[in-house]
């Protein structure tokens, strides 16, 4: 198993159980991913950490099974899968360890996903951060950003890490989620997460914070780091009300528009990928059973574009599963029986993830925010004209973009900025993002881009 998220611990949980011998390798000091981060702290700094406290009982369990060898701290670098169907891993430590293989006959890919940030003005100044860089530093350090902070962007994220904020004693000044709220109002935005909100919403209500919907971070201002966030209200296409923007005086900004798959073990390993017609960027094509294009890989969590922990682990559960099947340590009736009452529950919560992904849908109305001097690729310093003018100059696909820009060759490998690469050129081109489909009349076909100021 690669990942030890949700989905990772739920899949050598439910491998380990049927007999078969698991190696969970994860980057983490810990168990628990991005979603429950094992954090750092350490005896004599506050309470002592305990290391599994911070799991779900159900998955603290890893901790006791003697089926699973955890190599904690610990990156793949490359995979391969040769004719005999042998999975090669050439695994290091995070911090420059020695390289070294494990070869397996099945893996299941739960990698997770990168956050998602459109740029705007101003994005790239010391103080604004991801939600979720945000949410790790308090969860693993106990250190916070700023002292008078913004959380914006769309999604269910943004209540959490701004109820964490606020119960550390950060002045969170608000909550801005992006989408204007439906007819109903408020935080009936989040569909079938009502109960979890509702604890977060009142987190939030005894620190006085507002969450307020149909706004945005669209520009952010300062010289040695960001001294002043600019937030305009929004159209339902998140386009900026005219005379709408004002400044506000922060010292952080954290920001957060979802996921994007990681995705580079799987195409190392030759996996298909499935393009959702709301995204971006592609996932990780899987079936039924969650196995992969290729044999004896099979996949699980946000890497196939699943949303939230719920769906991520019981994903896990069912990859595992299906992994000890492929290894012959479940016979085919079992393996119906075991997984039957697994994929109804699957099946309700990837219709609730549904649900919310479509309330939290992206939309282009953000390709106005950024200006020409933009940066978009913080690593090769690609200015957002710089891109309009590959564009005008005949480049219609990344690669194109790539080769006069440079954008997206830098050391992050497009982890940050090829979302929005993609998301623009499918725009410029009267493309609905996410897909291959010319854009509707009603949606005016192509977008009109503010390449230059």
């Amino acid at each position: 198993m690669v990942g030890a998220g949700p989905a990772g611990l739920a899949a050598a949980l439910a491998a380990g159980d049927l007999g078969c011998e698991v190696t969970l390798i994860d980057a983490g000091h810990g168990p628990g991913g991005q979603m429950y981060h094992p954090g750092m702290l350490f005896p004599g700094r506050g309470r002592a950490h305990r290391p599994a406290e911070h799991l779900p009982p159900g998955l603290a369990r890893i901790r006791q099974l003697r089926q699973v060898r955890h190599l904690a701290a610990t990156s793949v670098g490359r995979a391969v899968r040769d004719q005999d169907g042998v999975v090669t891993l050439w695994v290091g430590g995070t911090e420059g360890g020695a390289e070294t293989t494990v070869e397996v006959r099945a893996v299941v890919l739960a990698t997770g996903a990168a956050e998602l940030v459109w740029p705007f003005p101003g994005w790239d100044l010391p103080g604004v951060t991801t939600a979720g860089a945000a949410q790790a530093l308090l969860k693993s350090q106990r250190v916070t950003v700023g002292r008078r902070v913004l959380v914006a962007g769309s999604g269910p994220v943004l209540l959490p890490v701004a109820a964490s904020l606020a119960e550390a004693g950060v002045r969170v000044v608000a909550v801005l989620e992006a989408t204007p709220a439906p007819p109903a109002g408020g935080l009936a935005a989040y569909p079938g997460q009502r109960p979890e909100t509702g604890g977060y919403a009142a987190a939030l209500a005894r620190h006085g914070v507002p969450v307020r919907t149909g706004y945005a971070v669209v520009a952010c201002q300062g010289t040695e780091r960001v001294e002043r966030a600019v937030i305009a209200q929004l159209n339902q296409d998140w386009r900026p009300r005219p005379g709408s923007r004002r400044p506000e005086t922060v010292d952080a900004v954290h920001v957060s528009f979802g996921f994007s798959p990681a995705l580079e073990l799987p195409r190392a390993l030759g996996c298909a990928e499935v393009q959702p017609a709301s995204r971006p960027v592609p996932a990780v094509a899987c079936d039924a059973d969650l196995a992969t294009s290729v044999p004896g890989v099979f996949a699980a969590g946000a890497v196939t574009g699943a949303g939230g922990a719920d769906v991520a682990e019981l994903q896990g559960y069912l990859a595992g599963t299906s992994t000890a099947r492929y290894l012959s340590r479940l016979p085919p009736d079992a393996y119906t029986e075991r997984t039957r009452p697994l994929r109804a529950r699957l099946e309700n919560a990837r219709r609730l993830a549904a649900d919310l992904d479509e309330v939290c849908s992206l939309r282009p109305g953000w390709l106005e925010w950024p200006d020409s001097g933009t940066i978009i690729c913080r690593c090769e310093q690609t200015r957002w004209s710089e891109i309009g003018a590959a564009v005008e100059g005949g480049a219609r696909d990344v690669r194109a973009v790539q080769a006069v820009t440079r954008c997206g060759l830098g050391d992050c490998r497009a982890c940050v900025c090829g979302p929005a690469l993609q998301y623009a050129l499918s725009a410029a081109a009267g493309m609905v993002p996410g897909s291959a489909r010319p854009a509707s009349a009603g949606q005016g076909g192509r977008h009109p881009l503010r390449w230059t100021a």
